[in-house]
């Protein structure tokens, strides 16, 4: 990998100018270190034909992964993997890939436009001056009464200026909330670990029991668990870790493992309990560990746990007798427990297990990554639900002058319950930021498009890390594809114009203050060439001592859980629902990107898309077929979708991916399927989702499935093994 420096001549040249432009020419397109497309009189170091790799940081997910891109004549052409990153070692999945087509989309907006009314869809291209100045005045008239809704994928330079910006003007701190970090339980993770995101570092382990943490799929840093994965199957000596899955569906993790067990939805934190009071009543494995259990165990009754959540009494024994004897053991919590009530008191119960095998906060086990180093570098701090009803509440109440959104996708995002496009119209002023018009785009007045993250600067302190603290680069890898502004130097020029915001954001442009920012790593070394090789390597790394003494004990982590609460009555709603992340389209914002529209599901190979899956058995049992289109309804809303029969599900529930469902968001995601999201509720207190039950209805219509395989094959011996005595 090479790189293009820029000599400390050019830069200080640069920056005298850059100092000396006015508000509206204050964030003009930076041309460092990287030279626009195509060439018509290419550069000395460019040779025709031959490719200069660009080092940076994948953004489709919040994980961090480094990336490098292939430039040939001025333009990007693939994406691989770093080797040399230590999070994920060269390896890329099959989203980062498709970066490409989130940088050369045909339907990203090519400069700021005004919405004629709200929800019109009539779009007025706007100067980038007329646009700065009707944001400098709108703001101003919001005072004190500004919200920045911010998205997970941010980079820290950006979320840093927009703390700094709304402490200027006396606002409240960012709100960080999208689909991704909300499904996958970032904020009761974090809650149920010191208020830091856990790494779970499985390739160290024996023995793994994940509690629908599909790691293999769509679920934190899944690039980096599928290497963790691969270490975990091929130990030293010839060893192979044993992996067990309980879910009620299986995900493409479950697909992999040695025993999947389709327990009863909302039940694992009670089987994480029975594990843990059976091995302290068998006395089973190594006496510290019973001692640890027999002090940590809740006092439940283990036959009324494997009742409830379909597990025999004497297959949780069996499980108790592996996780006590192996010698590194590790419990996983999932998806599924971040969306019931009691989540955070479920996730401790499962990491309870932790604790009685003594991994908790050791390498190979339960780590917590250390502080970012500086007080400069920042991780977005990603906002509880219950943030999120506060600043509706706020928005209905109008207590909200502006909202600026970057990153997130609100009005797709969250379930019609929580209210956020009824509040949305109280709202006087709203701008987004998005490259490609989506849900949230079209309830706004003005869009200011940020450019993709293949055209912009930025870091990523990544978390978790694995055992390494990692600050992860991010660089322009070829010049603006049009004439979009970083939304970091319309902060800094916006800034200037409002008294109270410029004491606090005097840098001159977006690269000055990154510079600054980053030059706490640098240490003794000299800042210019330390910038250059963090830019040219990747980013900033080293490894870290444990990070974690072993999480505190609390009385609620003893406690036994309760059953879970589904909304509906099971009389009316007789199915249990499931929804989960494809691991192509993930939350929806794959949905832009016709790769992975067009690419198969891991596990169905559907694709373009919506699709209910349901058990051959209660297919039977409703006299539905594969490519029925029944009606999904749940006290909070419907949908309707064709029928895909899944025997790896459990009969009493049904099964639906996100991704799809976009009104919005380019030709490749507009109209196409159905967002399932639209079937949640979300709790009266605001601390999470609320899960419903469903019930089906045949609606006599058909629909072809895009699919790349056949069922032929597939018979009832599987189910007969899963589900005995169905």
């Amino acid at each position: 990998m090479t790189a293009q420096r820029i000599s400390r001549r050019d830069f200080l040249r640069i920056s005298a100018a850059g100092a000396a432009l006015s508000v509206l020419t204050g964030c003009q397109n930076p041309r460092r270190w990287v030279t626009l497309e195509p060439f018509v009189s290419p550069p000395e170091q460019q040779l025709a034909g031959v490719p200069t790799w660009y080092a940076s940081t994948c953004r489709q997910c919040p994980a961090g992964c480094g990336i490098v891109a292939r430039i040939m004549n001025g333009r990007a052409v693939k994406i691989e993997g770093n080797p040399a990153h230590p999070l994920n070692r060269g390896k890329l999945c099959a989203r980062g890939q498709a970066g490409l087509q989130v940088l050369y989309n045909p339907d990203r907006l090519q400069g700021p436009v005004r919405q004629e009314g709200r929800g019109s869809r009539q779009f007025q291209p706007l100067s980038w001056d007329d646009a700065l100045l009707s944001l400098v005045s709108k703001l101003q008239a919001a005072g004190d009464k500004v919200v920045f809704w911010l998205g997970s994928t941010i980079s820290g330079h950006l979320y840093d200026l927009f703390q700094r910006f709304a402490s200027a003007i006396n606002a409240p701190d960012p709100l960080v909330f999208d689909l991704y970090t909300a499904f996958n339980g970032y904020p009761t993770l974090i809650q149920a670990n010191q208020g830091q995101l856990p790494a779970y570092e499985l390739g160290q382990a024996d023995v793994v029991f994940s509690f629908g943490a599909d790691f293999l799929g769509a679920w934190l840093s899944s690039t980096r668990y599928g290497i963790e994965f691969g270490e975990f199957r091929n130990q030293s000596l010839g060893k192979r870790g044993y992996l067990v899955q309980f879910e009620p569906r299986m995900s493409a993790t479950g697909a992999k493992a040695d025993r999947w067990l389709p327990l009863r939805p909302g039940a694992e934190g009670l089987v994480a309990q029975a594990i843990a009071r059976l091995i302290a009543d068998q006395g089973a494995g190594p006496t510290d560990r019973v001692e640890r259990a027999r002090a940590l165990a809740a006092d439940v009754d283990v036959g009324s746990i494997a009742e409830a959540s379909g597990i025999s009494a004497e297959e949780l024994g069996r499980l108790a007798q592996i996780f006590a004897q192996y010698d590194r053991p590790l419990a996983i919590p999932g998806v599924p427990l971040a969306g019931k009530d009691q989540a955070a008191g479920i996730i401790a119960a499962v990491q309870v297990l932790n604790l009685i095998a003594g991994v908790a906060g050791q390498p190979g086990g339960q780590e917590l990554p250390p502080a970012a180093p500086g007080l400069l570098l920042k991780r977005p701090a990603i906002s509880s639900m219950e943030r999120v009803r506060q600043v509706i509440d706020q928005m209905a109440g109008g207590q909200v002058g502006a909202l600026v959104v970057y990153g997130a996708n609100p009005a797709y995002e969250l379930p019609d319950q929580a209210g956020f496009a009824g509040a949305l119209a109280k709202v006087p002023f709203v701008v987004s930021s998005t490259p490609i018009i989506d849900e949230t785009a079209v309830l706004a007045d003005l869009i200011l498009p940020d450019r993709t993250y293949l055209e912009s600067w930025g870091y990523t302190v990544v978390t978790p890390g694995f055992g390494e603290m990692i600050v992860s680069s991010q660089q322009p890898v070829v010049g603006p594809v049009f004439d979009n502004r970083s939304l970091a130097d319309v902060l800094l020029a916006v800034s200037r114009e409002i008294p109270l915001a410029a004491g606090g954001l005097p840098w001159a442009d977006e690269v000055a203050f990154l510079k600054e920012s980053l030059g706490q790593l640098a240490g003794s070394e000299d800042p210019e060439r330390f910038q250059a090789d963090f830019q040219q390597h990747g980013g900033w790394w080293q490894k870290t001592a444990p990070a974690l003494e072993a999480p505190e004990t609390s009385p609620e982590k003893a406690r036994p859980l309760s059953p879970i609460n589904f909304l509906g009555d099971e009389q009316e709603y007789p199915y249990y629902l499931h929804l989960f992340m494809p691991t192509l389209l993930s939350d929806g914002r794959g949905a832009s990107q016709p790769w992975l529209q067009g690419s198969p599901d891991t596990n169905t190979t559907i694709s373009w898309q919506t699709w209910v899956e349901i058990s051959p058995v209660t297919a039977k049992r409703l006299g539905v077929k594969q490519g029925d289109i029944v009606r999904v309804t749940s006290p909070a809303g419907e949908l309707e979708a064709p029928v895909y029969l899944y025997p790896a599900l459990r009969p009493d529930t049904i099964a639906i991916p996100l991704g799809q469902g976009h009104t919005d968001f380019g030709r490749y995601a507009q109209n196409r399927g159905s967002n399932p999201i639209h079937l949640l509720d979300v709790e009266a207190g605001g601390a999470g989702w609320v899960t419903p039950r469903v019930r089906i209805t045949p609606t006599g219509k058909r629909a072809a499935l895009a699919t790349f395989e056949n069922q032929v094959g597939v018979t009832e011996g599987f189910i007969n093994e899963a589900f005995p005595g169905r």
